[in-house]
């Protein structure tokens, strides 16, 4: 039975309706046909360009040009916040020796 249900779906696939496919969507038009093939002339080449021989420096001042002054305003700083920190005092040779404390937790039976 499982046999005879595969064929008929075979052949269904087979001869299925593809009609749909003729429509204008799948009628690709031609390529162009190709570029004529270039013709081989020979084209002189570019006369060289003038050369330009640089003048001699001028000795002349150039002044900067103008800059706004700065303006005389004075911002006084903003209020500063004491900080609270914790400051590990150095040991007698004068090296702060920092330590990493470990927690020992002790087994309980």
């Amino acid at each position: 039975m499982k046999f005879l249900i595969i064929a008929v779906a075979f052949l269904a696939c087979a001869f299925a309706d593809v009609s749909e496919l003729a429509d204008p969507g799948y009628d690709y038009p031609q390529p162009a046909p190709p570029a004529p093939a270039p013709v081989e002339t020979y084209i002189p080449p570019a006369p060289p360009a003038p050369v330009i021989v640089p003048s001699a420096p001028r000795n002349e001042y150039i002044p900067p040009a103008p800059v706004a002054a700065p303006v005389d305003a004075y911002i006084p700083p903003a209020a500063e916040e004491q900080v609270l920190e914790e400051i590990e005092q150095p040991a007698q040779d004068g090296y702060r020796y920092k330590t990493v404390r470990r927690r020992v937790f002790r087994h309980r039976n």
